[in-house]
């Protein structure tokens, strides 16, 4: 039988920003923004007890918490902590998957008792990066996941094959991953609000409902998931993007904010050590109206450049509220070396 962990930092931009900063800890932590129309990134449990939440608009966020303290995202910062777990955990098993910069699961099967080795790696993390993580241990991915969240922060929980079915039964429905709050609100319709009213639709029913990702559905809600660890991959995309204090009409204006994420952006490809060949423009406007427009390259082309043709393709007339710079489309290492090698050979016959 597989032993999965999932390790999941507890609030883990707020909880950086604490480190870094001792006087804030025990204080209500909101990281999105100093104005008023970004997002709630992250936020500490301190701040979560007056109801704010992640991806909240900051806005409603002061609103709940008028003492909260707000902070700006330093994105450099918190990828440097997630490299130190990374490197933690990359000691245990060379089975392991990342999401995002905080969560991770481990295949730590090879162990003969995964216990242990849950509660050594959860003590180093602390000792060694000075913040606090909460691991699930389970059978499967699914559950590893849901072990981890029941007693945040700062848990250890195992599920085990004969507690699954009871651990599950009383869960919220959002519970279950995948079941987000459209889905809920449409199963709040036919009176399912609880794992254990879900049981109560037939395989058909749960298809009808969700489709083809109607079956994992129905099977996790049982304490089944066949899915194995995805080992570490080249990310899809990697992007940026930033809510401005106010709305700018002006080109040049919008083309400054767009060149500053794209110099952190660049940056993050290259901690990523990835070769992007398509770079993606977002603009959101003042009435939320969004458009994207991207440009493909190869690998060593002048990214401002492209950046500047793909800014002179919008209207800047009805407000710009919120710019966006991406990367997707990432080179295999084969075709990067073959372009370098074919940039040295013709740089040779000049």
């Amino acid at each position: 039988m597989k032993k999965i962990l999932h390790m999941d930092v507890d609030a883990f931009f707020a909880s950086v920003e604490q480190l870094d900063q001792p006087h804030l800890r025990g204080k209500p932590v909101i990281v999105g923004g100093t104005g008023n129309r970004g997002v709630v990134s992250t936020c500490s449990y301190e701040a979560r007890k007056f109801g704010v939440r992640s991806a909240m608009p900051v806005a409603l966020a002061r609103k709940k918490c008028p003492q909260g303290i707000f902070l700006p995202v330093r994105y450099s910062r918190y990828v440097e902590k997630s490299a130190e777990i990374r490197e933690i955990l990359a000691q245990y098993t060379d089975r392991y998957q990342t999401v995002g910069l905080d969560e991770a699961y481990l295949d730590v099967s090879s162990y003969e008792d995964a216990v242990p080795i849950g509660r050594e790696i959860k003590r180093r993390i602390h000792k060694e990066t000075g913040l606090t993580c909460s691991i699930g241990l389970s059978y499967n991915m699914s559950l590893a996941k849901i072990a981890s969240d029941l007693k945040k922060p700062d848990a250890f929980v195992i599920i085990r094959p004969e507690q699954a079915l009871e651990v599950l039964r009383p869960l919220p429905i959002g519970t279950l991953h995948g079941v987000g709050k459209k889905s809920q609100e449409v199963l709040a319709k036919k009176g399912i609000e609880t794992v254990e009213d879900f049981w109560k639709l037939s395989l058909e029913e749960v298809v009808q409902l969700f489709g083809k990702w109607g079956r994992a559905l129905y099977d996790r809600s049982r304490g089944e998931d066949q899915r194995d660890i995805e080992m570490e991959r080249a990310p899809k995309s990697i992007s940026r993007e930033t809510t401005l204090p106010f709305d700018l009409y002006d080109r040049d204006a919008v083309a400054q904010i767009a060149y500053s994420i794209l110099q952190e952006v660049q940056e993050d490809i290259r901690q990523e050590n990835v070769h992007p060949q398509t770079i993606i423009l977002k603009i959101k406007y003042a009435d939320f109206t969004q458009r994207t427009r991207q440009c493909k390259a190869t690998t060593d082309a002048n990214w401002q450049e492209l950046l500047d043709d793909l800014l002179d393709v919008f209207s800047y007339s009805a407000g710009v509220r919120l710019v966006g710079v991406g990367f997707s489309n990432f080179a295999e290492p084969e075709q990067v070396r073959y372009e370098q090698l074919s940039m040295f050979t013709w740089n040779s016959l000049k």
